[in-house]
């Protein structure tokens, strides 16, 4: 007689740094029914977010320093693989991304994909009507036709805050060597690639509102040369040379 197969143990970790003015109207919409747990990941925020993220219930890893966005990426990862957590889902408290898109990631994962992006540009409205900066799109569009002709997967939205991952994509990858700042997640999805594991995406629908808007344009340009970067890399270890994050 066939034992019936083990439930994934879903866990969703928000990343935070002075989200107080969002994070109590992003939770409210937050698919809770779907998650096991859902932890709230402060990178020494100077604000009250670990004060209003408590007073909703949420539990609390509140780091004493800023460890940057890639640093706080890293121990979230640590504590919920420790803790079991078969798929994660990483999206930010600030209301950008919608959650509804949280059902599809997950069925994608199970279905065997070891991570997954959001795709602002799959959507009806897309990002420009949802409050993007003009000088973002263009950057980001082009940015992405260059990463689908160097990986080899096109219509992918590489630069998606909106992410799922599966147990196994870490235990494959060598994540701790990643950045500490934003240039984490991309530098995971070309060890993801480098590592033939499955990349997928599912399309989300995204709010920019306010000041924020994403990214400012210094952040951007530094992003934006880090990504170069990390694809000259990618092309190095897959012609046989030695590169430390693909080890």
């Amino acid at each position: 007689m066939s034992s019936k197969p083990q439930k994934s143990k879903i866990v969703a970790i928000f990343l935070s740094y002075n989200a107080e003015r969002t994070l109590e109207r992003f939770y409210k919409k937050f698919p809770h029914n779907l998650v096991e747990d859902a932890i709230l990941f402060d990178d020494a925020s100077t604000d009250r977010t670990v004060e209003i993220a408590r007073k909703l219930g949420i539990s609390v890893h509140r780091n004493k320093e800023n460890l940057g966005y890639g640093g706080n990426l890293k121990g979230a990862i640590r504590q919920v693989l420790d803790q079991g957590a078969d798929i994660i889902i990483d999206i930010h408290p600030d209301g950008e991304y919608s959650c509804s898109s949280i059902p599809e990631a997950i069925s994608r994962i199970d279905g065997g994909a070891h991570l997954v992006l959001g795709n602002r540009f799959r959507t009806k409205n897309g990002p420009l009507r949802s409050g993007m900066f003009i000088w973002k799109y263009p950057v980001i569009v082009i940015l992405n036709w260059l990463n689908g002709c160097i990986f080899g997967s096109r219509n992918i939205d590489y630069h998606s805050g909106f992410r799922a991952y599966s147990r196994n994509l870490f235990e494959q990858v060598n994540y701790e060597k990643n950045s500490n700042s934003f240039l984490f997640s991309f530098e995971l999805i070309a060890q993801c690639l480098y590592h033939q594991l499955v990349l997928d995406d599912v399309p989300v629908d995204t709010i920019y509102t306010g000041k924020k808007r994403g990214a400012n344009f210094r952040h951007v340009a530094r992003y934006t040369i880090g990504t170069f970067w990390t694809l000259v890399t990618f092309l190095l270890a897959r012609s046989g040379l030695k590169c430390n994050i693909y080890r």
